[in-house]
């Protein structure tokens, strides 16, 4: 696995990946979608947007042809009505979901015989940089000129926040935080950025040593796997910069409402990258009708004979 110290490299040097969606919903709610990707070999195998691997996807990929500078793959799927779009593709346990980006997506078809309702509701969640580390924000919108202490922010967000999420006695807790960030003040942040980049492993293994060592050894294991948990988060974070999204959508029935970018025919379209889902969810949104005037019709048809049925029937008892 990719360690943090080589986020820098990756951020001045990553393959851009594009990403592309096209869903096409059927009049019977079942729908089909088609996903391709173009881009760096190694970007589009890494974990930041894991490609659809499984055998329920007809797959088509020239990743195991020659070397060449960029690679396509793409996959086909039909979901039957209503079946739940997959949050991630990824699907082995060597990272927590909740490192992941997960693009939950939902598409709902409802008959009410009269009419028909199709909606479609796609979400990128949001990884909160800025709360989190809001240097990265700035290194994101100027790799150019990366800003000061950035790995340090980071690297100090990862510890302090390791120690929020372990379940420790509250009269050790206090004196863990106090010790901790006397020691990011005193000690990580004299450390010169270039030295900090190269002894990455080090100081983090100091950082973790300042919380360990006063708790007790059962949390051990709990507080590793948190901090596997946030530095895979902010890994997968960077790594997704550069990589561009591209949705399509087709309804069947009268388009009711959308927030779509463009809006070609019946093809709906939203693009968009890191940039707008780095502090908020993303979300895409669509809904149409079907109005079923031959049905209202006969209803109505129906709806008068019986109300004469039952006149004739009450005068008869008259």
């Amino acid at each position: 696995m990719l360690k943090i110290k080589y986020y820098f490299i990756l951020l001045l040097f990553y393959g851009c990946v594009e990403h592309k969606f096209f869903f096409q919903i059927s009049p019977k709610g079942t729908y089909e979608v088609h996903y391709s990707a173009h881009g760096d070999k190694m970007d589009l195998l890494d974990h930041d947007f894991p490609i659809p691997t499984d055998n329920k996807w007809s797959i088509h990929s020239t990743l195991n042809e020659i070397e060449v500078e960029s690679y396509d793959y793409s996959a086909n799927r039909i979901f039957k009505r209503n079946e739940k779009f997959p949050v991630s593709f990824f699907n082995s346990d060597s990272i927590y979901l909740g490192s992941l980006l997960k693009h939950p997506i939902s598409i709902h078809h409802s008959n009410w015989f009269f009419w028909e309702t199709y909606s479609f509701i796609g979400r990128f969640e949001g990884r909160f940089i800025e709360k989190k580390y809001p240097l990265i924000t700035q290194l994101i919108e100027a790799k150019d000129a990366p800003p000061e202490k950035w790995i340090h922010e980071a690297l100090s967000f990862l510890l302090l926040e390791t120690l929020n999420q372990t379940e420790m006695e509250w009269n050790i807790r206090p004196i863990v935080e106090s010790e901790l960030k006397k020691w990011i003040e005193d000690e990580l942040q004299t450390v010169n950025d270039s030295i900090l980049f190269e002894e990455l492993d080090y100081y983090k293994n100091l950082g973790l040593d300042v919380i360990m060592q006063p708790s007790s050894p059962n949390l051990y294991s709990e507080m590793d796997s948190i901090f596997k948990l946030l530095e895979d988060e902010l890994r997968i974070t960077l790594e997704l910069d550069g990589d561009e999204f591209d949705f399509q959508l087709i309804l069947p029935g009268i388009l009711e409402s959308t927030n779509a970018n463009n809006i070609a025919g019946d093809t709906l379209s939203w693009s968009f990258d890191l940039t707008n889902f780095m502090n908020e969810d993303y979300v895409m949104s669509a809904k149409s009708t079907i109005n079923h005037s031959h049905r209202k019709l006969f209803g109505m048809i129906i709806s008068i004979i019986l109300s004469i049925f039952i006149i004739v029937k009450q005068l008869r008892k008259k």
